[in-house]
């Protein structure tokens, strides 16, 4: 039952990209980013009365790193969405467990194995043929890499994400799990809305387009089933196995891409996803 979760979890997340797409068309990405952490927020906000809350100096160093790059970082994610095809955009953050080859051993002190290496190279092979097109040229992916500013962002996300992902681990180690998403979603969505209100975004829902409101709505509910089913899988096995299940959002989103959207080159795109999923899972298992 673990793994159906476990697998629920990427398509979830792939599916909330085709609609963070969608909704790019008439949102800014700060006002998507607020809606993503909509519904959560309602249904997690009353587990504040029944967990034993834990706050403690390392809870405290922990949340608040994570908290603070999480807002950045999802709003980029954001962006780079509406910015990019997400069939090549989303498997960028397959880039993550390569950066925290880096950052794991300065922030928690996780001295990769040889087997990291390997998985590495798998990645950047994946990108790389990823972003080939079907050119012969040899430089054509890194051009490619280089001039698409949607790719940039996402890349720039991953490396986020290797430092928050870290500071989860902190974050979770002097808590619970189910505090750090009660937490995570309160202090993004309070955050969003602060920075929304500032910027005067919240004028957009004076608009009578109900369609654009309803794609804000389902990116929304498609975050809260991530965390719900992150929650019943990570119950029924280790976390390892759960993350990098998730990882698989960027080869799904290869397909979505191509059913929403009609991207192409879907056989290069497919076959580097792929290719950067199985170094997802050597970095994450032996790395």
């Amino acid at each position: 039952m673990w793994l159906l979760f476990a697998l629920l979890n990427p398509v979830a997340d792939a599916f909330r990209s085709v609609f963070a797409k969608k909704a790019s068309k008439d949102y800014k990405p700060l006002v998507i980013a607020w809606a993503n952490n909509f519904l959560p927020t309602i249904i997690f906000l009353p587990f504040l009365f029944f967990i034993d809350i834990q706050i403690n100096t390392k809870f405290i160093l922990g949340f608040t790193g994570t908290w603070l790059i999480n807002v950045a970082a999802t709003i980029i994610y954001m962006k780079a969405i509406s910015e990019g095809e997400i069939s090549v955009v989303m498997p960028m953050l397959s880039f993550t467990p390569v950066f925290l080859l880096v950052t794991s051993p300065l922030i928690v002190g996780e001295i990769p194995n040889g087997y990291g290496i390997a998985g590495v190279l798998l990645v950047v092979l994946g990108s790389y043929i990823l972003h080939s097109e079907g050119k012969n040229d040899f430089l054509a992916p890194i051009k490619s890499i280089i001039t698409q500013k949607g790719t940039r962002l996402m890349l720039l996300v991953a490396f986020m994400f290797s430092f928050s992902s870290n500071f989860d681990k902190v974050a979770i180690q002097n808590s619970s799990v189910m505090q750090h998403i009660v937490f995570a979603n309160i202090f993004l969505f309070s955050s969003f809305s602060i920075i929304n209100l500032i910027k005067k975004n919240h004028k957009v829902f004076r608009d009578d387009n109900p369609a654009a409101r309803k794609n804000l709505l389902i990116i929304s509910l498609f975050t809260a089933s991530m965390f719900i089913f992150h929650l019943f899988a990570i119950s029924m096995t280790l976390v390892v196995y759960v993350i990098a299940l998730k990882r698989l959002s960027g080869l799904i989103a290869v397909i979505l891409g191509k059913i929403f959207f009609n991207e192409g080159n879907i056989r290069n795109r497919l076959t580097g996803a792929a290719i950067m999923s199985a170094g997802v899972f050597l970095l994450v298992f032996w790395g």
